[in-house]
């Protein structure tokens, strides 16, 4: 083949290239550019929030650690976001060992169940159980945030469980069993071992969306607001650049968090890869609960 017709085909690909990372860099700007462009008037020392700028200040972090209200709000989120995790850990757990090990009929219709609180709008979960608290009456408060904030961080939860409980290797349970642990000690010592990383990751990810979350609080918060839902009540009446620099913070830290899970989670898929079939596994030592004699891999699977 001559040269003229091989550089079509490089010209073509370089071209795609090109757009594929130009169309990339533009979705990136988009999502991104808000929360630097809040950054950016956090640390400009004038109240209006226009450019040019007036000069940098950190005036404005300094003013948002003496207000008390701005710092109640955030603690009350704080508490509300690790409750909220702690009770969704729990469940999500429970729920991914059941439809990934129980056989039952309908496992999809409950899957599908499980994961409506977590597709709806937060507007209509929030009003769904505003409607079943007040028919329960049910005070709102701490209680009705931290079950609305569960709704939907159970799902997100159990999935990413069940992702990983698809390349768990069910021999090591097996072997468990055969060195005479029972189902809870199994748990403790392999099973959940082996859930640990994915468990961690998926609880940063909930703590974020609890942080973040407002249209569900608004409706279940009562009297004592969480911290989005105490700054959406600013921007309602005009707002200083305080408000920027706490919304730089949270983005910060949400962004970091869900940096640290999803670096967790490549870490998990990297450690615990499915070996195809036709190559050979190799012979490894597997720990009893109980500190006896190891046994091969499998073997409680070879009789």
């Amino acid at each position: 083949m001559s040269r003229s017709n091989q550089r079509g085909p490089r010209i073509s690909r370089v071209v795609a290239t090109v757009l594929v990372a130009m169309f990339v860099i533009a979705v990136y700007l988009f999502l991104y550019a808000p929360l630097a462009i809040t950054a950016l008037f956090s640390v400009n020392d004038s109240t209006i929030q226009t450019l040019p700028f007036s000069g940098f200040t950190s005036k404005w972090y300094s003013a948002l650690a003496h207000d008390e209200a701005m710092k109640t709000a955030l603690m009350y989120s704080l508490k509300v976001a690790f409750v909220s995790v702690a009770i969704s850990a729990v469940a999500g757990l429970c729920f991914a060992l059941t439809i990934q090990r129980a056989r039952f009929h309908g496992k999809r219709v409950v899957e599908l169940l499980l994961a409506s609180p977590m597709v709806a709008p937060g507007m209509v979960l929030g009003i769904s159980l505003l409607v079943m608290f007040t028919y329960g009456h049910v005070q709102q408060g701490f209680l009705t945030i931290v079950l609305g904030h569960a709704c939907f961080i159970t799902p997100l939860i159990m999935f990413i469980l069940i992702q990983r409980l698809k390349t768990a290797d069910p021999s090591l349970e097996q072997a468990s069993m055969d060195c005479g642990a029972g189902p809870i000690r199994t748990f403790w010592h392999v099973t959940l071992p082996g859930l640990r990383v994915a468990l961690v990751a998926a609880c940063l990810l909930g703590f974020t969306l609890s942080m973040d979350e407002i249209a569900v609080t608004f409706f279940l918060a009562g009297t004592q607001p969480t911290l989005p839902v105490y700054v959406w009540g600013l921007l309602r009446f005009g707002f200083t650049p305080e408000v920027n620099a706490v919304f730089t913070l949270i983005a910060g830290g949400s962004l970091t968090l869900l940096a640290v899970a999803a670096g967790l989670l490549a870490l998990s898929a990297r450690r615990h890869r499915i070996v195809p079939a036709e190559q050979p596994q190799r012979s490894r030592r597997l720990k009893s609960p109980f500190g006896q004699s190891a046994v091969p891999a499998g073997a409680a699977t070879q009789e």
